[in-house]
């Protein structure tokens, strides 16, 4: 196999945007009990003369070996998520489970880095 890099292709993303994570806790909330995180990130984007937002809703949860009933209640707990911030279900929103460490790891370095940004783009009073 013989790979190579080819020329940038222009994107027109407008914005990236970072929500605050939320807990899914199993039971009462508290820190034992924490089940699940909730990341969302939204992607403003021009398609034509449109601006869009590409809602992406990312399930991390702590046991790898979920039953098929255990992964469709987190999406449920999404969907509740959703209808709560006003998030339409359709083509412009992705709802998904994060299913492996390396995935994990990247997303939580993304978030990082957003924190990162945000603090150094911040006015400070």
């Amino acid at each position: 196999m013989s790979l190579s890099l080819g020329n940038g292709i222009a994107v027109s993303t407008n914005f990236i945007k970072s929500n605050p994570a939320v807990p899914v806790y199993d039971g009462e909330e508290n820190p034992n009990n924490l089940y699940a995180v909730i990341y969302h990130i939204e992607i403003g984007y021009n398609e034509g003369k449109e601006q869009k937002v590409k809602q992406y809703i990312i399930i991390d949860y702590k046991d790898f070996d979920l039953s098929s009933d255990k992964k469709n209640e987190l999406f449920d707990v999404a969907k509740k998520y959703c209808e709560m911030k006003n998030i339409p279900e359709g083509d412009q929103l992705e709802i998904t489970l994060l299913d492996n460490d390396e995935a994990e790891d990247f997303l939580e370095k993304v978030f990082n880095n957003m924190k990162v940004i945000r603090g150094l783009i911040t006015k400070r009073d």
